[in-house]
């Protein structure tokens, strides 16, 4: 094994602990209750037919045909990207019980209904080892690396470093390393948007979601006068080609929108200069937006027939009046100054050009000093009332958002400390 493993570790539960056991061992043990003779996976306390917690193992011989199965693409926790694509599956074994696991070793496109497999162990740290399975047919398999049955490094690297990125800036400082700059540096193409920051961004959002001590992260355009001008138009003659142009949509810009809105942190948009298409719809993923007075926004995207296809046309109208937003879509302006846009409700505040600096700064150190886990929860329960759904429920998050701040470490003994001094 290389490295520390950094995915979940099985829970090993005392009905549970000979099947682990015997796993690293490289052995597949399944239940059989001794009062009905029913063979049982997963393992429990009691047999699921008879009640009845007379239970044994059995070894399985380890084979089976794949009963059903689907094909993971994407839309997974950051700990498991790298493993894309990948397929789950449910296995039926020789013995008429199904368990649901991995298939392996394999292409998933050539994985089938009815495709005779047989198990295969991932140790995964000195104590744990998965059942996984591969295709028996070994003109089926792909060669797996050393050590590794999945066909992949067992630790491939989570998230680039920063010395990697050539189309971004990463940077953490502030109090207790509480700020991350995120900066899109192209700044002689206007920092428009090409496949190489797509990823990189994604990486980027990903990679400071797992930060604790960061609690806010600050996205602005590198250079004078531009945030981000949309997307680069050298990407554009590959997207004439349709499931090219499917994938920059749902693949490229679905990744990076979800990067930065499910990253937990506070994503500020410092939005000194054009803000334009692809770059406005970055920015309306942001929590917060902050605008130089000189800064010119627009969506333009339907001067060239189409819209604007990484989120703009459905967050706009979640974002400010409705027929406003429906100007701006449908007009394809790319002059909307920064006073306009917050007159019509898109902006948190706007700055004169010669106090912008000083006053962006003085924000980000305000919040700096907030706890990161607090603006966490602030952000999840504003969202889940956001969303429109009801209100009982978003009450219901912020009560236990409430409760859960209330109860952490630092909190309380903070309040211990209030308790002893009125005491005192």
């Amino acid at each position: 094994m290389k490295g520390q493993y950094s995915k979940p570790i099985p829970e090993v539960q005392p009905w549970s602990e000979a099947f682990w056991k015997a796993s690293k061992k490289h052995e597949l043990l399944i239940q059989k209750c001794s009062s009905c003779q029913s063979l049982i996976f997963y393992p429990r306390k009691s047999c699921p037919n008879c009640w009845s917690s007379e239970l044994g193992w059995q070894k399985a011989c380890g084979r089976g045909k794949v009963y059903t199965f689907t094909v993971v693409r994407d839309m997974v926790e950051a700990k498991f990207i790298a493993d894309l694509p990948y397929v789950l599956a449910m296995v039926e074994l020789d013995e008429s019980i199904r368990m649901m696991t991995r298939i392996v070793e394999c292409d998933p496109q050539t994985v089938r209904i009815g495709m005779e497999v047989e198990v295969v162990f991932e140790d995964i740290t000195d104590h744990h080892a998965l059942p996984l399975f591969r295709p028996v047919e070994e003109s089926l398999r792909l060669p797996a690396r050393e050590g590794d049955p999945t066909g992949k490094d067992s630790e491939p690297a989570l998230f680039m470093s920063a010395e990697e990125y050539k189309t971004i800036l990463y940077e953490t400082g502030g109090p207790n390393g509480a700020v991350c700059r995120i900066t899109m540096n192209r700044p002689e193409k206007k920092n428009s948007i090409n496949r190489r920051m797509a990823l990189e961004l994604h990486d980027a959002f990903r990679r400071v979601r797992e930060d604790r001590n960061v609690g806010i992260v600050v996205l602005s355009g590198a250079g004078e006068g531009t945030f981000c001008s949309g997307g680069d138009l050298d990407v554009f003659p590959s997207l004439a080609e349709h499931q090219a142009g499917l994938n920059w949509l749902a693949h490229e810009g679905l990744d990076v929108q979800k990067a930065i809105t499910d990253c937990e942190k506070v994503v500020i948009a410092k939005i000194d200069g054009h803000c334009l298409a692809g770059g406005l719809e970055l920015a309306l993923c942001c929590d917060l937006l902050y605008a130089k007075e000189s800064a010119r926004m627009g969506l333009t995207e339907i001067n060239m027939g189409v819209l604007p296809g990484w989120g703009g046309t459905a967050r706009i109208v979640r974002s400010m009046p409705v027929f406003r937003a429906r100007e701006i879509i449908y007009s394809g302006r790319k002059d909307y100054t920064a006073r306009e846009m917050f007159e019509m409700g898109f902006l948190t505040r706007v700055f004169k050009d010669e106090e912008f600096e000083a006053q962006f700064e003085k924000v980000v150190a305000l919040l700096a000093l907030k706890k990161p886990v607090a603006l966490r929860m602030g952000k999840e329960i504003m969202a889940k009332s956001a969303d429109g759904g009801s209100i009982d429920t978003a009450l219901a998050v912020e009560r236990n958002g409430i409760q859960w701040l209330t109860h952490a470490p630092d909190v309380q003994a903070m309040m211990e400390q209030f308790r002893k001094n009125v005491k005192g």
